[in-house]
């Protein structure tokens, strides 16, 4: 993960993006303008009480997980939402 090989950490909280004050909407743009952009993604995170300015070689734009079935495999989470039968 680009995040964690630039030295970011669970806990960190990112204070700046490419120099702004960070907000949802900050960071959002600037992860949609890494598909264009040629150099890093620079972020100003919190550690404790120290400030660290950490570069992302970063280009993928925004990147959504989502789940998906692997057919040869039992389907356990349809097994767990089912609802219990009551005795």
């Amino acid at each position: 993960m680009p995040a964690y090989q630039a030295g970011i950490s669970p806990g960190m909280k990112i204070v700046a993006v490419n120099g702004r004050a960070f907000t949802k909407d900050v960071f959002h743009d600037a992860l949609k303008a890494t598909v264009k952009a040629s150099g890093p993604l620079q972020l100003l995170v919190l550690n404790d009480e120290y400030y660290k300015t950490v570069s992302l070689d970063y280009h993928g734009g925004e990147r959504y997980p989502h789940l998906v079935r692997d057919e040869s495999k039992p389907d356990l989470l349809s097994e767990i939402e089912k609802p219990l039968a009551r005795p």
